[in-house]
Order: structure tokens, then C-alpha cells, then sequence
């Protein structure tokens, strides 16, 4: 489970309790995966009951004491053996797009255009943001702590760039099988 390792990963830099998790993950992964606080506590508690974090209660001034969890040896060694698999299937095609056009073009092909078309203009506001990142990253400099976020951000683009082509493509079909 990839947020279980991503957890694990961020933990493994030192302790952290949730809410310094949530942020991490949010600087790291956040643009590409949202994720709340609740599975990042729901994570944290898994994790605990199977031994590849401990946590500690630390007091705070003020305020109530929080959890501060660190990897434990077990952990440690899972991460590891994740880190080291290749991962065994392609990314599945489960896409609300996907099942809306199923629907919708068998009623009416008109209302199946528009919503490629509106679908095409989402991917292309999220290509601009996704370039926005890479100029920014590139205005820094890419160095070893922002490279895998350079190359995940590529990633993105790469797939919304297939999902444009994707979505052009379903508009030739969509008109040829007007015509019939």
C-alpha cells in the first residue's frame, strides 16, 4: 500500500507526529495524491498495531500532548523490501471519465462531446500548473531533495498529455459514428 510506505518513508527521516506527516507528504506528493488527515491517523495506528512504528506522547506548553511516532527496526526493514519491488501492475483504468462516456454516448453523442470537451480543458489547466511547477523547480535549481518531484511532476504532465490525446481521439471516433 503506497500510502503505508510513503508514511513510513517521511517517518524514516526522523520522527514526526500527523500533522507534520500531513504536511510533508503535502510538499512532497501532495499535488499528484490528496490526502487527509484521517488516513494519515488511521495509517499511523496500522502501522503501530504491526510494529513498524512505535509512538511516543510528547507534552507540549499549552496545548494538549501529541503522538510523535519513529520507525522501528521492523519498519525499517519492510520499507526496505518495499523500496527494493518493482511495482507488478500498470496503473488500473478505474476513471469516472470513463464510466460517464459509457453512459452518456449510448443516449446522446452530443452531450458526450461536451463533456470531452470540458474534460480536455481540465487536463489542460492542470498541464499549465504542472508547467508552472517545473519552471519554478527550474528557477531553484534541481538538486537531490526536489529531482523526484521534478521527474513526478513529468509524470503528470506525461499522463495528461495522454489523456488529452486520449480525449481527441474520442471525439474522431465520436463524430465517425455520428455519421452513421
Amino acid at each position: 500500500m503506497p500510502v503505508k510506505h510513503a508514511i513510513l518513508g517521511i517517518i524514516k527521516e526522523g520522527p514526526r507526529h500527523g500533522y507534520e506527516l500531513k504536511n510533508i507528504f503535502d510538499q512532497r506528493i501532495g499535488s499528484f495524491w490528496n490526502l487527509n488527515y484521517g488516513q494519515i491517523y488511521t495509517t499511523l495506528d496500522r502501522l503501530e498495531k504491526e510494529g513498524l512504528v512505535e509512538g511516543r506522547e510528547e507534552e507540549q506548553n499549552s496545548r494538549p500532548d501529541k503522538k510523535v511516532y519513529a520507525i522501528s527496526p521492523k519498519g525499517i526493514q519492510e520499507l526496505t523490501r518495499w523500496l527494493q519491488e518493482p511495482a507488478t501492475k500498470p496503473r488500473p483504468l478505474r476513471d469516472e471519465l470513463f464510466i460517464k462516456l459509457l453512459f452518456i454516448s449510448q443516449e446522446n453523442l452530443e452531450l458526450a462531446l461536451r463533456l470531452t470537451e470540458r474534460q480536455t480543458q481540465i487536463y489542460m489547466d492542470q498541464m499549465r500548473e504542472l508547467t508552472e511547477t517545473k519552471y519554478r523547480l527550474a528557477k531553484e535549481g534541481i538538486n537531490r531533495e526536489n529531482v523526484i518531484t521534478d521527474l513526478l511532476t513529468d509524470a503528470a504532465l506525461f499522463h495528461a498529455e495522454a489523456d488529452v490525446r486520449w480525449l481527441r481521439h474520442v471525439e474522431t471516433k465520436i463524430l465517425e459514428y455520428a455519421k452513421m
